[in-house]
C-alpha cells in the first residue's frame, strides 16, 4: 500500500514568463533537469476535475507532442494492448486510496513503433473528508534494465543447461569436504544414479572417495596456497568399489570482503590415459633392458672375435711376405693376400661394432690430448692414399691456412676422418675426385670436411644413413660392402666432443660431409708463443 499524503502548494507559481506562462524557480529546473537525465517523468491527476499535469519528461516517454492535453484515458490507451489490463487493474486501486506499492511495468508503443518498457510508481491525496482528491506518481524507462533481466535469465538457463547435460563432472564443495552439488555426469561418473543419490551418499570426501585420503589434504593445501588446480591427478573408489583416475580442476569462490563460500569445478576421468601410460612406462623399460642387453651382447661378441681376427690379419701377412722362406706356387701369396684383407675388412666392422655398443651404454671415453689438426689431416690422407689410387681417384688435401691445435681425442678424430674418406671414396666412381679439407669457421668453429663426385643422396636418404644397421637403398648392400655403422659412429664420435655432423648432397652429383669441433675445444695461444 502507497504511503498516503496530504496535498502542498502545486510547483511552477514562480514569476510569470513574458508569455504569461510561470518560469520554473531554479530548485525546480534542477529537478526536470535530474528527471530529463534519469528518464524519469512525474505526473498528477486531479481526481474531482479530471485535470492532468505531466512534466515535459513524460511527455517525452509516451511520445506525446507539446500540445497534447494528456489524461489517464490517454495514458493508458499509448500503452501496448497485452499490458493495458495491468495497468487500469493498477490505476483502479490506485483511485481507490489502494495504489500498490511495488508499482506497475508496461509497455509502451509509440507513434513509429518503437516499444518502451516503463515503470510508475504512485501516491493518493486525501482531502479532509478523507476522500481522494488527487492521484500523483512517477514514470520512468526501465528498457534497459528489463533487457539485463532478460539477459540474465537467458544466462542462468544457458548455464542450468550445461550443467546438467556437460560430459564432465561438475561440482560445488565445502573447503571441509562436503558436496554442495553435483551434475548428472559426476554422478555416473562416480557410480550414482543421480546428483541427489551422490549427494546423500558422500558425506566425507576425504575420507570416502581418495584411495589415499592425503590427497584430499594436499587438494585443500594447495587450494590455500594459489586459490585453484588445475589437473590435479588422483585414484578414487567408485561407488562400487573399483578404483579409477580422475583428472580435476577447480578455484575458490569467494565474497566481495574475501570470505570463502565455496569451491567449485570440473572432474575428468582419465583411468584409460593412466593405464596407457603405465603400459607404455613398462613397455619403455622392456625396450631399455632388451638395449642395454644387446650392447652387452654386442660388446662381448665383438671382443671374442677381435682377438682370433688379429691372429688370422697377423699369419696372413706373414704368409704373404713370406718371412720363413718361399711358399712355392705364386697363388699361396694371392690367397693370403685374400684371407688379410678380408679379416681387416671384418675387423674394421667389429670395431665398428664395439664401438657403437660402447656408445650407446656410455662407456666410451676420450683420451683428450692436444692435437695438431693439420698433423692429423695429414696422417688420415697418407693412410687412405693407396685406396683412392686403386679406385682411380684423384684425392686432394687442403690443410688449415694456420696452426690449429685442439683439446681432443686423437685417436677418435682419425677415426672420423678415415670413416669419411673410406665412404666417399667407396661410393665415388673412377676418374672423380675426393677433397679433404680443415678450416676455422664463423665463430670460431673447426670443420673437417670430406667432398665427393659419387652417386649422391635425397636429403631422406642422409637421415637414414646415420641410422645404425641401415643404407640407404638394398642394392647398394650388394654392390658396395659395408654394415652401415660407419656414419653412425663417426656422427656419435663427433658428439661426443661436443660437434656436430652434417650431410650435404645431391643424387648423381655428390656428397659434403662436415664434421663441425665446437669452438672451446680450440686451444688458444698468446702472441709469440710456440
Amino acid at each position: 500500500m502507497s504511503e498516503r499524503t496530504s496535498i502542498g502548494p502545486t510547483p511552477g507559481d514562480g514569476p510569470a514568463s513574458e508569455h504569461g506562462v510561470a518560469e520554473p524557480r531554479p530548485s525546480e529546473q534542477l529537478l526536470l533537469a535530474g528527471q530529463k537525465i534519469a528518464a524519469l517523468g512525474s505526473w498528477e491527476v486531479d481526481l474531482r476535475s479530471g485535470v492532468m499535469i505531466a512534466t515535459p519528461q513524460l511527455r517525452r516517454l509516451f511520445g506525446w507532442v507539446p500540445s497534447h492535453a494528456p489524461t489517464l484515458a490517454s495514458m493508458a490507451f499509448a500503452v501496448h494492448p497485452d499490458d493495458r489490463t495491468r495497468l487500469e487493474d493498477w490505476l483502479a486501486h490506485a483511485e481507490a486510496g489502494e495504489p500498490a506499492a511495488a508499482g506497475c511495468v508496461f509497455r509502451v508503443v509509440r507513434a513509429h513503433g518503437d516499444v518502451t518498457y516503463l515503470h510508475t510508481r504512485g501516491t493518493v491525496a486525501l482531502v479532509e473528508d478523507g476522500m481522494p482528491a488527487k492521484l500523483a506518481g512517477t514514470v520512468q524507462d526501465v528498457t534497459d534494465l528489463v533487457a539485463e533481466e532478460q539477459n540474465l535469465r537467458d544466462d542462468a538457463r544457458v548455464d542450468r543447461g550445461m550443467f546438467e547435460h556437460a560430459t564432465w563432472g561438475i561440482f560445488q564443495t565445502t573447503e571441509n569436504g562436503h558436496y554442495l552439488a553435483a551434475n548428472p555426469a559426476l554422478a555416473r561418473m562416480y557410480g550414482y544414479a543421480s546428483p541427489e543419490e551422490l549427494l546423500a551418499g558422500l558425506t566425507d570426501i576425504g575420507r570416502q572417495l581418495y584411495v589415499d585420503p592425503r590427497r584430499r589434504d594436499e587438494f585443500v593445501r594447495l587450494m590455500k596456497e594459489k586459490g585453484a588446480v588445475s589437473g590435479f591427478e588422483s585414484q578414487i573408489y567408485r561407488r562400487d568399489g573399483v578404483a579409477i583416475w580422475i583428472s580435476e580442476s577447480c578455484r575458490e569462490v569467494r565474497t566481495a570482503l574475501g570470505r570463502l563460500l565455496y569451491y567449485e569445478g570440473t572432474v575428468e576421468e582419465i583411468t584409460r590415459r593412466k593405464r596407457a601410460e603405465e603400459e607404455l612406462k613398462v613397455a619403455k623399460e622392456q625396450a631399455e633392458a632388451a638395449n642395454t642387453a644387446k650392447s652387452s651382447f654386442l660388446a662381448n661378441m665383438s671382443h671374442e672375435l677381435r682377438t682370433p681376427l688379429n691372429v688370422v690379419v697377423g699369419f696372413a701377412e706373414i704368409l704373404q711376405g713370406e718371412l720363413f722362406g718361399p711358399l712355392g706356387d705364386a697363388r699361396y701369396r694371392d690367397y693370403a693376400a685374400n684371407i688379410a684383407a678380408s679379416a681387416k675388412h671384418l675387423l674394421g666392422v667389429i670395431n665398428n661394432i664395439l664401438d657403437l655398443a660402447k656408445i650407446e651404454a656410455g662407456q666410451l671415453a676420450l683420451d683428450e690430448q692436444e692435437v695438431d689438426i693439420g698433423n692429423i689431416v695429414a696422417i688420415s690422407a697418407r693412410l687412405v692414399a693407396d685406396a683412392a689410387r686403386h679406385g682411380g681417384l684423384a684425392l686432394e688435401v687442403f690443410g688449415p691456412e694456420s696452426e690449429i691445435a685442439v683439446r681432443a681425442d686423437p685417436t677418435k678424430l682419425k677415426q672420423i676422418l678415415l670413416n669419411l674418406l673410406s665412404n666417399a671414396i667407396k661410393f665415388t666412381p673412377a676418374g672423380k675426385r675426393v677433397t679433404l679439407s680443415a678450416r676455422r669457421a664463423n665463430g670460431g668453429a673447426v670443420e673437417l670436411r670430406v667432398a665427393d663426385q659419387g652417386i649422391g643422396m635425397t636429403a631422406e636418404e642422409a637421415v637414414t644413413a646415420l641410422q645404425p644397421f641401415h643404407q640407404i637403398d638394398n642394392r647398394l648392400t650388394r654392390r658396395y660392402e659395408g654394415t652401415g655403422l660407419g656414419l653412425t659412429v663417426t656422427k656419435s664420435l663427433v658428439e661426443l666432443h661436443g660437434g656436430r655432423l652434417t650431410i650435404e648432397s645431391v643424387p648423381g652429383e655428390g656428397t659434403i660431409v662436415t664434421a663441425t669441433l665446437p669452438p672451446w675445444l680450440v686451444i688458444q695461444r698468446a702472441a709469440g708463443t710456440p
